[in-house]
């Protein structure tokens, strides 16, 4: 996955599409933790400061790859 690319949230595909917007991004300082991706969605369910929404590598599937 990479900035760019167009995802689904694979639990909530009503969620609509979503573009990554970062990559790598630490989750809670945890060493044990997956990183995670920041997504900017069309319909976000909830958002930082910046209208990007945090998630996991498994709760995403890409559905158009960025070139």
């Amino acid at each position: 996955m990479k900035v760019g690319d167009l995802v689904k949230n694979v639990d909530d595909p009503a969620q609509g599409i979503g573009i990554v917007m970062e990559v790598e991004i630490d989750m809670w300082g945890q060493q044990h933790e997956p990183p995670g991706v920041k997504v900017l969605w069309a319909r976000p369910v909830w958002f930082d400061d910046d209208g990007g929404s945090i998630m996991y590598h498994d709760e995403l599937e890409v559905i158009s790859e960025s070139r």
